[in-house]
């Protein structure tokens, strides 16, 4: 994927590049993946075409009373709790539409 944004005729292509080899050497090791989660591209696709995530409206809370959830991030997705829903969360994404989006928009930039 690197390699398309290296080849586009601007500046933020190969910029692009840059910070995905640059980082991937971290993330592949931290994750076991090929490639690194794009935290920050994501929401913005989200906000973009959320048509490309399939997600689902949960109650999300931060532990803070027990011992083995101190400082976690706890979802319901099973509405366990009983508790309202107050995020959003996305299971998946259509991982080529997004690629298809980001390289579509990163084209676009100077």
């Amino acid at each position: 994927m690197a390699d398309k944004f290296r080849g586009m005729a601007n500046n933020s292509g190969p910029a692009t590049a840059a910070l995905l080899d640059f980082f991937e050497r971290f993330d592949e090791q931290k994750y076991g993946t090929d490639g690194g989660p794009l935290h920050d591209p994501y929401v913005i696709a989200w906000l973009l075409k959320p048509e490309l995530f399939l997600s689902r409206d949960v109650n999300v809370a931060i532990g803070g009373e027990s011992e083995l959830t101190m400082g976690m991030t706890v979802v319901d997705w099973w509405s366990v709790t009983d508790r309202k829903p107050n995020a959003t969360v996305c299971r998946s994404i259509n991982a080529q539409g997004f690629f298809d989006l980001l390289t579509e928009r990163i084209a676009k930039l100077a």
